[in-house]
């Protein structure tokens, strides 16, 4: 049972060695601020719901479609200024 217990603690440290090197996968660009569209869908339950509205009527970047109590809403995502 020791045996099995030390090899355990082995992997453990292995795997923190390994994550502690591992690459950050920070995009560098530009920060998006995010609202919600002025005209048509506000509510959604997918991205492809909100996509037509921002992108295409708003000019936005990117939609999604976000959880904030107490239902999903479409948000368009912009360049911060």
């Amino acid at each position: 049972m020791a045996k099995f217990a030390s090899i355990i603690t082995f992997l453990f440290v292995v795997l923190i060695i390994f994550s502690a090197f591992e690459a950050p996968t920070i995009v560098e660009g530009q920060r998006s601020c995010k609202r919600q569209p002025n005209s048509g869908r506000k509510y959604c339950m997918k991205d492809n719901e909100c996509r037509k509205v921002c992108i295409e009527a708003e000019k936005a970047t990117r939609a999604t479609c976000d959880y904030t109590f107490p239902r999903r809403r479409c948000f368009c995502h912009f360049p911060c200024q």
